[in-house]
This record gives structure tokens, C-alpha cells and sequence, in this order.
């Protein structure tokens, strides 16, 4: 095969034995995974070294360094796990331990109701941690009024005060301790740590996170940024959320720096809609919740995301990790307040997802993989990582190796969305819980995700469609909660579903899209009816489910619908801002719009790809789906059988010339066959294709 007809890198030699770069990172780096991995055909180390820094004593620290020295000289690269068990950022608890005022605690709210001038002596429960803020607020037909509030003083367990005239509530905030019944406490005996989370918005508990586990880590590597990819972060997460049955409060993060940041993000004070944390559904109350996320978002990222990213890459190191249930857009904001917003601020977007079983394969949302790849495109990195995770999405430790066939059909449909490098922890061997594979199974699935993440990694998707992130309409809907997040998530329900029939329509219409962050969208250039952010060029702009938009978003959306390009508002068209002395210009500016029906979607946008991209394939989307890329002045194309039989693949161009190279991630072998073509899938495989001539 002419090496011109491939993409820079790739060879006939290197795409039959993919380099060690491309295959599996799998977990652990040991002494007997040094020689034990390369028999199986895997291709690098993900190290968890917190035993060797405070279990095994001065031997296990000295260990590190040669452990790392030796998979270097394997060619093989190194990934190394940021913290002792999971989730991460507690240093297995050494953060708290350090200074107690650094653990994560909630914001609550109490009442207590009176008439009148009476006294209130009213003293904090004992399970609760101190007094934030305190108020009077007048009782109205249907419920307080909220800007008539009227602040009491405190001391840190009691108040002492008078009533207002006529009926009154006061609303306590407090905090609340989250030492029992979180995640952090879910991981305590698998992995023999305390438990103790810290508050992960707080830069200075950060920093100690830091200190305990990355610096003494990397303090044992020479050399680390010729030696080590960067570190992974496990699930770290605002900590906000019941683990089994319910918290005694509704738990809503809280930090003492939020006030001042909110006040410098929305222009006015947090304390004067506190309460709508907790209640109201009208538009005020949500609004006050938008604003309320957004600062927590913010706050987060830049304490843990941020200050982690420029730490590794003043070392010449990457940061990553993956999340928190991010297939649910209620959990981006519970666990982050901006999941998206958060993910950016990592060199290398990441994500676990489940192994679904066959009866699932159809309906599963491969396509949570896709807010991570639309990341890297808006932050104009290369690669997108995905841990083959076997338990999660209720399967359990009973479910550690699944079929073959299984991890194949999530390897293909990741790809598709964009994911370009692997990890995993399957085990090889039989073990409690596991069926093991055989060796030559474990080799062809390293060999298999080789060849298509060789072609794949820093392709870039050919994409005219642009998916708008909807995370404030979640923001502005989500209240404090006492819940697990499966009832928080059935509470959100509808608007999931509206998000989920969004994507489906766009993935069953065979319509090439990424999914836009309203900050990308607010700082996008605009010209001939082109947005352009990072590496995404966009002609339309689906819109979906929207009640309000940023007045920074509709200056840019009034830009490009005036160049040209095209914006289609599903279901809703928005109503106002996200601030409502902003509504003006916005509702001026939509008066005119008019919604598009989630089913009239598809036909709805022009062409979703260039016309670079010329060949037509059949069967449909519902039983092959096509995924576009550039790579190296290349259009490449991944075509994935959906199904769990074989089928045939027709190939087409307009005007019927022409050839295409093929190559076949389950042989090894590249081919060049005319137009058109029928080239046969097995079941639950890929196929890549190269444009040429």
C-alpha cells in the first residue's frame, strides 16, 4: 500500500502491529505487570502508588522511581492515578487530617414561624456546624418574599431577635458537615482510607491535595516529563449527594468565597436569594439558581481542575481523569455545577463508561462520550481518553470481564463519538468476580484498539452542526437535595429526555455534530455565516429546550444568523435572558423566531458535512453508523455495524468513480478496492476507510 494513500504515521507495518502508544493503558505498574502486561499485548501503565508512598514504608517510595524507569524503557507510556482509593482529592483522607476546617460541608436551610413582634430565640441543632446567614422574610399567599428579607444577626449556634409585623419565616443557612453517608465514604474499606473528603472548591485544601500525592509521586521520577503522560484524577466531585437513602438536609454546596465570586460574576449579593437554592420555580428563583451554579462552577474548576492542570504542565505533564455519572445532565451540575465547564481545564477529556449488555446495545447513550470529544475540539487538544469500566451502570463486581463481543461494541461506538485513547482494569486471569479471557483474545482487543486509535488520535470530526449545551435550563432547575442521585435524576426526567431525543434525532439522521458550551459559543469568531470555536466550524446551531440565554450568547447568535448562518430553536424558543435586566434586547431580537419540532429536526439542517466527504454508504443509521474525520489532509471514515450479525456495507460516490483504501482493525489488513463497493462487517466490528481518487 503507497504510504501516500494513509495518514502520516500510519503504515502498512505499524497499522498489523500497532505501537505500544496506541493499544491499552491498564491499570497498575508493578513488578509483575512489567513482565506480565507485554504478554498480553497491553500497552502502557496507569501506576496507583499511594500503598508505596503510606503503606510500604521508605522501600515503596524508592520503588517508584525504577517502576517507572522500566516501563519507560518498555516503550511503554505511563499514566500515574492521583490519589489513595477513589474519589479523588482526599489523599485518603490526609487533607482533612491536616486541618479539619478543610472538609467539605453543605449549605442548609431551616425554618421557624412566627407573627408578629415576638422574640425568636432560636438555637442551631446539634448536627449542624455553624450559622452563615439569617433572615426574616414575610409570608404571602404563596410562601415567603424573598427580596423583602430582612436580615437578623447570629452568633454561630443561636439567634436571638425580634419578629417583623404580620406573618413571618425565618430561614436559617447553615453548614453542614459530610462525614457520613457520601461517595467518599462508599470507597473507605475497599481501599483502607478514612473517608474525610475535603471541600474541592477550596484552593488552599488543594494545594495540600497536591503536596500529599502528586509532589511526593513525581518527587521520585527523574526526569518525569520525558517519562510520564500525566496524571488521573478518579471521580472528584462537589460531594453534595446522598449515597444510600437520604441526607437529614437538603445539601447544597457551599464555600466561603462563594459570596464575593458571585457578587464580581452577577452584580449583585448572594444572601438575597439563598432561599431560592432551596424552593421556587418561578422565573426569579430559577434565574437565582443559574447564577448560583455558574459561580459554583466556576469556583470548582478554578480550585481543582485549574490549579491541577497548571501544576502538572509546569512540570511538563497533562492532567485528567474521569467523572461522576456524566451521562446525566442533572449530575453535571450536583457534581460539578458545569460539567463541561470543568472537563475543559484538563489537558485530556475524559470519561468512564458501562459495558452494556447485548439486549442494550440500541438504546445505550454512547453518546455521553461525546460531550468529552466536543472538549478537545473546543479546546483544541488531540485526544480523548475512555476507561472501559465493567461494573458501573449497575452490572457490580460480578460482571468484571465481560464478553468479547461487549467490549468491541463500546470500543467502536466511543470511537464514532470521538474517544481516541483506552484504559482499563479488566482483569486477564480468573478471579472472584471474573472469568479472565484467554491471552489471545486480550492481545487481539489491544491489537484491535490499536489500529483504530493509530488513525483516530488528533483527527479532528468533520462537523457542521453545532449542539448546544443546555446545562443552564439544569441549573436553574436543580434544588438542594437530600436525595440519592437516582431520584434526583427521575425529578429531571422530562428535560433529559428532551436532550437525549435531541441527539438521537441528529445521530439517526446521520448528521455530523459537536456539542458548544455557551462560553465557546460567546467567544466563537463570526464570519460568513461560519461560528468557529477551537477546531469546530459550524454553518447551523441547534438550540434545544432553552428558556433563557445569555445576553453574550444572543449578541453572538444575532452575529451569525446575520452573516448567514443558521439557528434552529427545538421545541422552545427562548423567553429571556439569563438576567432579566438583559430580556429587552434578547426578546426584541427573538420576537420573530419560531421553534422546530424535535421530528422535523434532521431534514430541518443542510448538509452536516462537506462536500469533501462524497461517499454515501447504506443500511442506515440503524444498523451502520458513520463517523467523519480529517486526519493528516485525509478524510477518513469509521464505519460501525451496530448490530450483533454480520451485514454489508454499500459504498458509493457520486458519478461512481474511484477507489478506497480499507483497513481492517480486526486483521490488520489494508486494502484498496473500487467504486462502488459492497464490503461485508462482522458483527459488532468497524471498518476504516480512507478517501482517495
Amino acid at each position: 500500500m503507497a504510504g501516500n494513500d494513509l495518514p502520516a504515521g500510519v503504515t502498512a507495518a505499524s497499522f498489523q502491529t500497532p505501537p505500544n502508544e496506541y493499544r491499552i493503558v491498564q491499570y497498575q505498574l508493578t513488578r509483575g505487570t512489567l513482565s506480565d502486561y507485554p504478554q498480553w499485548g497491553i500497552g502502557g501503565y496507569m501506576g496507583f502508588f499511594y500503598k508505596n508512598l503510606y503503606k510500604q514504608g521508605p522501600k515503596g517510595v524508592s520503588s517508584i522511581g525504577p517502576l517507572v524507569d522500566a516501563a519507560k524503557k518498555s516503550g511503554r507510556p505511563v499514566w500515574l492515578a492521583d490519589d489513595w482509593g477513589y474519589p479523588s482529592g482526599m489523599a485518603g483522607g490526609r487533607v482533612v487530617a491536616e486541618n479539619p476546617d478543610f472538609e467539605v460541608r453543605s449549605l442548609v436551610m431551616l425554618s421557624h414561624k412566627g407573627t408578629g413582634a415576638e422574640p425568636v430565640d432560636w438555637v442551631l441543632p446539634k448536627d449542624l456546624h455553624d450559622i452563615i446567614y439569617a433572615a426574616l422574610y414575610p409570608v404571602t399567599g404563596s410562601g415567603i418574599d424573598v427580596r423583602a428579607g430582612k436580615r437578623v444577626a447570629a452568633q454561630k449556634r443561636n439567634i436571638s431577635a425580634k419578629g417583623i409585623s404580620g406573618g413571618w419565616e425565618l430561614r436559617v443557612f447553615a453548614r453542614y458537615t459530610r462525614s457520613k453517608n457520601t461517595q467518599g465514604q462508599s470507597t473507605m474499606k475497599q481501599f483502607g482510607h478514612t473517608g474525610r473528603y475535603p471541600d474541592l472548591m477550596n484552593r488552599k485544601a488543594m494545594a495540600r491535595f497536591i503536596a500529599n500525592m502528586h509532589e511526593p509521586i513525581l518527587k521520585q521520577i527523574s526526569s518525569p516529563a520525558k517519562k510520564v503522560q500525566g496524571f488521573y484524577c478518579n471521580e472528584p466531585n462537589l460531594m453534595q449527594t446522598a449515597w444510600t437513602g437520604k441526607s437529614p438536609y437538603a445539601c447544597a454546596p457551599w464555600n466561603a468565597d462563594l459570596p464575593a465570586l458571585f457578587s464580581r460574576m452577577h452584580g449583585y449579593d448572594l444572601a438575597t436569594i439563598l432561599p431560592y437554592i432551596f424552593e421556587g420555580r418561578d422565573d426569579t428563583a430559577r434565574r437565582a439558581r443559574i447564577h448560583y451554579r455558574q459561580t459554583v462552577a466556576e469556583l470548582f474548576t478554578d480550585s481543582f481542575a485549574r490549579q491541577i492542570k497548571q501544576w502538572c504542565n509546569k512540570r511538563g505533564v497533562k492532567s485528567s481523569g474521569h467523572y461522576l455519572l456524566n451521562d446525566y445532565l442533572a449530575q453535571h451540575v450536583q457534581g460539578y455545577g458545569d460539567m463541561m465547564k470543568f472537563v475543559s481545564e484538563f489537558d485530556v477529556p475524559a470519561l468512564d463508561i458501562p459495558i452494556p449488555n447485548p439486549n442494550q446495545f440500541m438504546n445505550f447513550r454512547y453518546q455521553q462520550s461525546r460531550f468529552f470529544s466536543s472538549v478537545t475540539a473546543w479546546k483544541q487538544r488531540d485526544t480523548t481518553l475512555m476507561l472501559l469500566d465493567p461494573i458501573i451502570g449497575g452490572y457490580g463486581m460480578g460482571r468484571l470481564s465481560p464478553e468479547l463481543p461487549l467490549l468491541l461494541n463500546s470500543v467502536n461506538m466511543a470511537s464514532f463519538h470521538g474517544v481516541n485513547i483506552f484504559t482499563s482494569y479488566l482483569p486477564r486471569t480468573p478471579a472472584k468476580g471474573a472469568k479472565g479471557y484467554t491471552r489471545e483474545d486480550y492481545r487481539f482487543l489491544n491489537e484491535y484498539i490499536g489500529r483504530i486509535t493509530q488513525v483516530l488520535r488528533g483527527a479532528r470530526r468533520e462537523a457542521g452542526v453545532g449542539l448546544y449545551y443546555p446545562i443552564a435550563m439544569f441549573q436553574g432547575d436543580l434544588l438542594a437535595s437530600s436525595e440519592r442521585w437516582t431520584t434526583i435524576n427521575a425529578k429531571h426526567k422530562k428535560r433529559q429526555q428532551a436532550w437525549d431525543h435531541t441527539e438521537k434525532a441528529l445521530l439517526n439522521g446521520d448528521i455530523e455534530y459537536m456539542i458548544v458550551h455557551p462560553d465557546g459559543v460567546a467567544q466563537a469568531r463570526i464570519a460568513q455565516g461560519r461560528m468557529q470555536i477551537g477546531f469546530g466550524v459550524y454553518h447551523t446551531l441547534v438550540v434545544p429546550q432553552l428558556d433563557f440565554i445569555p445576553l453574550a450568547v444572543a449578541k453572538q447568535l444575532a452575529r451569525f444568523q446575520k452573516t448567514g448562518g443558521k439557528i434552529l430553536w427545538v421545541d422552545v424558543v427562548p423567553r429571556g435572558a439569563e438576567h432579566a435586566k438583559h430580556d429587552a434586547p434578547v426578546k426584541a431580537w427573538l420576537k420573530d423566531a419560531k421553534p422546530t419540532r424535535i421530528a422535523t429536526l434532521a431534514q430541518a439542517i443542510p448538509a452536516s458535512f462537506s462536500s469533501q466527504f462524497d461517499l454515501s454508504f447504506t443500511p442506515g443509521t440503524d444498523q451502520l453508523v458513520i463517523g467523519r474525520f480529517h486526519q493528516g489532509g485525509k478524510q477518513v471514515y469509521l464505519l460501525v455495524n451496530r448490530l450483533q450479525k454480520a451485514i454489508t456495507a454499500t459504498v458509493t460516490r457520486k458519478g461512481g468513480a474511484g477507489r478506497v483504501v480499507v483497513l481492517d482493525p480486526s486483521t490488520g489488513k489494508i486494502s484498496k478496492v473500487g467504486l462502488p463497493a459492497k464490503l461485508p462487517i462482522q458483527a459488532t466490528r468497524a471498518l476504516l476507510l480512507i478517501s482517495t481518487t
